[in-house]
């Protein structure tokens, strides 16, 4: 009775002590918060590009909190929301059809639109633009899959793809323009009206972890963002051509720009 009852003991903390070990894989958190930085290389993509064209890429940054929630041993969903500030430049002198492209200030120097009151009014100054560089800002919230690997050394590798949705907060334009045959620079333009409100798009990344201890790491990524939405507002009530042929003599300007991004991310996981 003693044999059998020690040999059942013996097999019991068998069985327990393999389940420990094959469950010591599957023990990671279900939830990890964790902070985050990036920097980003930004552009905008014309559509119409007898009327504007990409004038290069510009330095863009954000940081903001990332949340994982884990399915299974290789699998995640990750989301969070961050604060991101995305810089564009369209040059519009250098579009093929050569039309001069002018806006008009108040004394503010806020945007005016083009009707016969604010044409007559001497308050206000008219500018041929040339080329501009925007800044936006928005708030993001990315919903995106995460699939690892096992952990090599103190290395666990994975790929993202996801979405990327972006609320605009603020929209600035710095602008080289011309005034009485004289180049000069109008900086820190409110432009908010002339940016969309939202742009929405696609996450394709890859990135490690390096585990610290337990189930903290530090995590960096480069990720593409491939946006789908137009960037700017489609006809600028404040950008204007010549076109003595209906009202006022300006028509509005038509603008469509696709933006997109490349960003390093680095950040830590708890």
């Amino acid at each position: 009775m003693k044999k059998t009852f020690l040999i059942s003991l013996v097999y019991l903390i068998a069985n327990v002590n393999f389940a420990q070990v094959d469950n010591s894989e599957n023990n990671a958190k279900n939830f990890r918060f964790g902070l985050k930085g990036n920097l980003s290389i930004d552009w905008l993509r014309p559509e119409n590009k007898k009327k504007f064209v990409s004038n290069g890429s510009g330095l863009g940054y954000g940081w903001g909190a990332q949340l994982e929630y884990r399915l299974n041993k290789t699998a995640s969903v990750v989301t969070g929301v961050g604060i991101q500030t995305a810089i564009g430049k369209l040059g519009f002198f250098e579009a093929s059809s050569k039309d001069s492209v002018f806006y008009l200030l108040n004394k503010d120097e806020e945007f005016q639109e083009f009707n016969t009151e604010n044409l007559l009014d001497s308050t206000n100054t008219s500018f041929w633009l040339k080329d501009r560089k925007y800044k936006i800002n928005y708030i993001t919230i990315p919903i995106a899959l995460k699939m690892k690997t096992k952990e090599i050394g103190y290395f666990t590798y994975y790929g993202t793809f996801g979405l990327n949705l972006g609320i605009k907060t603020k929209a600035i334009v710095e602008d080289n323009v011309e005034i009485a045959n004289a180049s000069t620079t109008n900086n820190d333009l409110d432009l908010n009206s002339g940016a969309s409100f939202a742009r929405t798009g696609i996450i394709i990344g890859f990135g490690a972890e390096y585990s610290i201890a337990g189930s903290t790491a530090l995590f960096f990524d480069l990720t593409y963002n491939y946006f789908f939405s137009n960037a700017l507002n489609g006809d600028d009530k404040y950008l204007g051509v010549k076109d003595y042929t209906v009202e006022n003599g300006f028509k509005e300007v038509n603008q469509k720009a696709i933006p997109g991004s490349v960003a390093l991310t680095v950040g830590i996981l708890f």
